[in-house]
């Protein structure tokens, strides 16, 4: 079960949005807000992964795919899975990119706060066959022979679960609007 908050825009706001030709949406379920989640995610590769420990945090840029809001990222190691050995709350963030100049109004990206897990990918064949049925084709790799060496490497899998989405993309009407997991 998820919650949804919207802002409302005050008169001036209205006004201002009206001017631009921007409709503001109003979602009305939680369904609503996570299908523009969701297209959002399936629509880009990359997002900044924050993790923390011993109160210093760390963002990493990863490539990730999705099955609709779980997010999985398969990497070779590094700092981010000595955070998450010890914190497994998580925070990661996407953009387009933005030209204030060109379209002040341009401004869209997601931000997610949730938890995360990991395994080796060999130590759980199983599970990683399941999430692998997710991952975007990835033809470069294929072209110059490396789909099969890629595969063959026992990567570490994570798998983050969210529990709290916010989204903006002013140009499309959508100011902020939070997705929370009750």
């Amino acid at each position: 079960m998820a919650k949804i908050i919207v802002p409302k825009a005050n008169e001036q706001e209205k006004v201002l949005f009206e001017k631009l030709g921007i409709t503001l949406r109003e979602f009305t379920t939680p369904e609503e807000l996570e299908e523009v989640i969701v297209h959002y995610l399936d629509t880009h590769n990359v997002l900044h992964l924050a993790t923390c420990r011993d109160d210093e945090p760390r963002s990493t840029p990863l490539e990730y795919f999705n099955n609709r809001l779980t997010v999985f990222i398969m990497s070779e190691g590094g700092g981010k899975f000595a955070n998450l050995k010890e914190n497994d709350r998580v925070a990661y963030s996407i953009s387009d990119p933005y030209d204030p100049v060109a379209d002040f109004f341009g401004a869209k990206g997601l931000q997610c706060w949730g938890r995360a897990k990991y395994f080796n990918k060999n130590d759980d064949l199983k599970t990683y066959a399941e999430i692998a049925k997710y991952k975007r084709p990835n033809p470069s790799l294929a072209k110059i022979g490396l789909d099969k060496i890629a595969d063959a490497f026992n990567f570490k899998v994570v798998i983050i679960e969210p529990e709290k989405f916010r989204f903006l993309s002013l140009r499309n009407g959508v100011r902020n609007a939070e997705w929370r997991r009750e």
